[in-house]
């Protein structure tokens, strides 16, 4: 059976680049003959620099040194190297410098915060992301008004308000309750088959 070779190709997935490769490609560009030959000659010391190529992500403000000296775009290496660093499920959010040029600031800060994660808080931002991922504005804008209402209440009406919360989710027979959790449990099948699908 011959195959097409031209159709083979097509339907090879690309490479998603990374901070060695793409540092790699900039030595290329600029003419250097090997890695020690670079090093040397942008003035920064060899063996952190052969351990960029060999994996390892630096701080930013090497990055941008890095970026500056190799003529590299230094906005699509760092966003790369968050995106190296991110979780596999959320590596789509961090693609393009694009999402720079369109949320400069907000893009930014989140970068920041996500720096300055631990685990447990990269998970927690992980299943907010999934739930503001697969629900409308108009839901996100109610969520966030009732954090916000429920940040700004005095702590010991704070403190009622759990009970309240904690009593209504053990108690049943509460008018609506049963039906507001079905809605709930809906919603979480329908994020987890829409979520499916765009990895099918």
């Amino acid at each position: 059976m011959n195959m097409n070779p031209k159709k083979r190709k097509k339907s090879q997935p690309t490479e998603e680049k990374t901070v060695a490769t793409m540092i790699r490609e900039a030595i290329e560009k600029n003419g250097y003959k090997d890695v020690k030959e670079c090093a040397r000659s942008i003035k920064v010391p060899y063996d952190l620099f052969n351990k960029v190529l060999g994996g390892h992500i630096p701080k930013d403000a090497q990055l941008v040194e890095y970026a500056k000296k190799l003529n590299i775009d230094s906005r699509e290496l760092i966003l790369t190297a968050y995106r190296e660093k991110a979780p596999e499920d959320m590596r789509q959010y961090f693609n393009s410098a694009l999402l720079l040029d369109d949320h400069n600031d907000t893009v930014r800060e989140t970068l920041e915060l996500m720096d300055a994660f631990n685990m447990d808080q990269m998970d927690q931002l992980l299943e907010v992301a999934r739930l503001i991922h697969g629900s409308s504005r108009e839901y996100c804008r109610k969520v966030l008004a009732l954090v916000s209402l429920y940040q700004q209440m005095p702590p010991d009406v704070m403190e009622h308000f759990d009970s309240l919360t904690l009593l209504s989710l053990r108690r049943e027979e509460l008018a609506g309750l049963k039906a507001f959790r079905e809605e709930i449990e809906n919603q979480r099948l329908n994020t987890k088959t829409s979520r499916r699908k765009r990895t099918a």
